[in-house]
């Protein structure tokens, strides 16, 4: 990799970590502790059709750690960190070197239905002792739609001409 080339990738990297901090901490929507939406996750798909896995991993995980520090809105727990680190490893990997529907939905289904329901259960009720019945069954209907907004989102958003010949200029 050129100099010249890592020098444009810095400041890129940094603008899509401040992007997916404002969507994630000061333009998500957060009801009591159980829901939360936030687009946050259109800036970790594009880290990853930019970067390698291991960047859009530690990019998401230094986003999510600045908005609890920045903007807390609960507990800080370190979990949801490696939640955000997990979801920009699974999205990288998904889509570092293509993008398919088969991709998106298998990428979106982890994320979704692995990490945000379960593992960010397990986080609540780990520092809420929330029962489990009431976590999965009240997040459970959230992480459906969550699955479905996601996938059409994002095919749409890898299908835009011009972001795929920007991405393919910048690699």
């Amino acid at each position: 990799m050129t100099s010249s080339l890592t020098v444009r990738r810095i400041p890129l990297l940094g603008a899509l970590i401040a992007m997916q901090l404002i969507l994630g901490s000061l333009l998500s929507i957060q009801q009591l502790l159980l829901t939360k939406i936030s687009f946050a996750f259109i800036i970790i798909g594009l880290t990853a059709r930019l970067f390698s896995p291991l960047v859009t991993a530690g990019s998401s995980a230094i986003s999510s750690l600045l908005g609890m520090l920045l903007f807390p809105k609960f507990t800080f727990f370190p979990g949801f960190i490696l939640t955000a680190f997990l979801t920009g490893l699974v999205f990288g990997y998904a889509f570092q070197h293509q993008t398919s529907l088969t991709r998106v939905l298998v990428a979106n289904f982890i994320v979704v239905f692995i990490l945000n329901l379960f593992l960010n259960s397990l986080w609540l009720h780990l520092m809420y002792l929330t029962p489990w019945s009431v976590l999965l069954t009240t997040r459970m209907i959230q992480e459906v739609i969550t699955h479905v907004c996601y996938s059409v989102i994002l095919i749409a958003l890898f299908k835009i001409p011009i972001l795929n010949q920007l991405t393919a200029r910048f690699k």
